[in-house]
């Protein structure tokens, strides 16, 4: 089973790099608060198939939304560097539909502190508008 968990990680880490050489990133600022920022990565949505997408999000935290994330995230401890999360989701645009694929956990320096496939453990879920992902996808499916 961890040997599965392991390989799985290491498609999600190939498929968040893969899409990272394909173009650069184009981060677009979509909100924020006093626990962070969140990007839109512009230049990173792929068709998958139709009316569903594959886009990149950013997430970096204020130190209090450092803090916060890693009492949500158990594996890492509190003394973790964390400073940005990099998810990858499927958005079926017509259904308004998200699927989480990957979080990959990273210090100031770009350097990998945890990198997860959610793919198989995360579900198709609705994204309503005045969320973070709803204002994704209103930006993702005007393209």
């Amino acid at each position: 089973m961890r040997v599965k968990l392991f390989l799985l990680s290491m498609v999600a880490v190939g498929m968040l790099a893969a899409s990272a050489f394909a173009a650069s990133p184009d981060w677009f600022k979509l909100d924020e608060n006093e626990d962070s920022s969140f990007f839109f990565d512009r230049s990173g949505v792929t068709p998958l198939r139709e009316g569903v997408i594959q886009v990149r999000t950013r997430v970096v935290y204020s130190d209090q939304g450092r803090k916060d994330a890693l009492k949500v995230l158990t594996e890492l401890p509190d003394s973790t560097p964390l400073y940005e999360t990099l998810y990858s989701y499927e958005v079926n645009c017509t259904e308004r539909e998200g699927h989480l694929l990957a979080a990959t956990h990273l210090d100031k320096k770009g350097g990998t502190l945890r990198s997860t496939d959610l793919s198989a453990v995360t579900q198709w879920e609705y994204l309503p508008p005045d969320t973070r992902m709803g204002l994704v996808l209103g930006q993702a499916c005007t393209r």
